[in-house]
């Protein structure tokens, strides 16, 4: 059954985009959620078990907080110029390659996934970045730490175990009941990795700036019918993270910024730059996304394709000095050092290119083909990354 629920009158446009970006993560027993951008209704598709009063509830609930939001706009820092990219005809398909639910990668995916994660690795070293490796769990107590648990719950996947006792394992076997014996540990599956970064530095004190870079795998707990293309509950992150003062975190982000869009743009792809906030679920908090449009603290690197829409492919983040506080990362003078996030997702840097070029290889554009596969110093230099 298909539903609709007006905005028109409660909502601006821009009110009714954010009460979506709520509402996929509020209600289950759906099968889509949608903005209707002609009449500005929400459209949602219930399943035959959908409770639909409680769906009702909630989002008139969300629709009321939201109506109290003011919502600005993002601002251009650069985008792509002149004419779009002529249209390549007879694009093999992709799926082959890169399975739309996420399960698979086979070979010139898992090709490009190495080329990428090469040149992203070098960006980072070219700029002093040092290099780290960290897992793919992350205690509950350092994500309680930097409030990432209270602030973005929607995203969190919690790890359960069977406890070491005889009775509750003879359990496991004889019943396979595995709710009734499992608890929760004290990790969760790792949101992002720049924080095991601050952990690593926590009550640590810099005399000098500090760039660590690491690849790792992240997961977020996305609703089932939204998993698919450009949007996984797996994925891989290289991250770039940055401490220093004020002056030097705002200018090591531009240089970083101008170096992903030089590789962006040599990678014949189009898009833009612009300001960004992070997704904020309650609407009471709504106001530090603003803070962070405003304050121009995230920038996302947004990639627009022919057949599979736009999205954003890699964030420059500013965090002065929120994160540094918790962990007690301090400069020679005991104050918090401030810090900053470059976060590319591999996976759908992949999808953008495989989206513009077809999935056959021998196809693409020369100068794309030399840039993946060129030694890594030609490559970087011959672009001014």
């Amino acid at each position: 059954m298909i539903k609709s629920y007006p905005t028109e009158s409660k909502l601006n446009a821009k009110q009714a985009q954010s009460l979506l970006s709520k509402l996929m993560y509020s209600i289950e027993g759906i099968a889509d959620c949608r903005l209707d951008t002609h009449t500005q209704d929400i459209v949602v598709d219930l399943l035959p078990e959908a409770d639909e009063a409680t769906i009702d509830e909630t989002i008139n609930d969300l629709m009321e907080k939201e109506s109290y939001n003011r919502i600005i706009g993002s601002r251009i820092y650069t985008q792509s110029e002149g004419k779009a990219l002529p249209r390549i005809v007879e694009k093999q398909p992709i799926e082959e390659l890169f399975a739309a639910d996420g399960s698979v990668r086979r070979g010139l995916a898992v090709t490009l996934f190495q080329q990428l994660d090469r040149i992203l690795q070098q960006l980072a070293i070219r700029h002093d970045a040092q290099l780290r490796s960290y897992p793919s769990m992350i205690p509950l107590a350092t994500l309680q730490k930097c409030s990432y648990i209270p602030t973005f719950p929607q995203n969190i996947h919690m790890v359960s175990e069977f406890p070491h006792r005889l009775q509750d394992l003879n359990k496991v076997r004889e019943t396979g009941d595995l709710e009734a014996v499992s608890r929760l540990s004290s990790y969760a599956l790792s949101p992002a990795v720049c924080f095991h970064c601050y952990a690593e530095l926590s009550n640590k004190r810099l005399s000098n700036p500090l760039l660590l870079t690491a690849r790792g795998t992240c997961y977020r707990h996305e609703a089932v019918w939204r998993v698919g293309k450009h949007r996984m509950n797996e994925f891989s992150m290289r991250e770039i993270v940055l401490f220093g003062d004020s002056t030097f975190i705002e200018e090591k982000r531009k240089q970083l910024m101008e170096s992903a869009w030089a590789l962006f743009e040599a990678l014949g792809l189009r898009g833009r730059i612009e300001t960004a906030s992070d997704p904020f679920y309650f609407s009471e908090e709504s106001g530090k996304g603003q803070i962070q449009l405003m304050g121009k603290m995230k920038y996302e690197l947004i990639v627009d394709t022919e057949d599979n829409g736009s999205f954003s492919i890699a964030s420059f983040n500013n965090m002065e000095d929120s994160l540094c506080k918790p962990f007690e990362v301090l400069n020679d003078a005991d104050k918090p050092m401030h810090s900053g996030c470059v976060a590319f997702g591999i996976d759908r840097w992949i999808y953008a290119l495989l989206s513009r070029y077809g999935g056959e290889y021998t196809k693409w554009p020369n100068k794309t083909k030399e840039l993946l596969e060129r030694p890594l110093e030609d490559r970087m230099n011959s672009v001014g990354i």
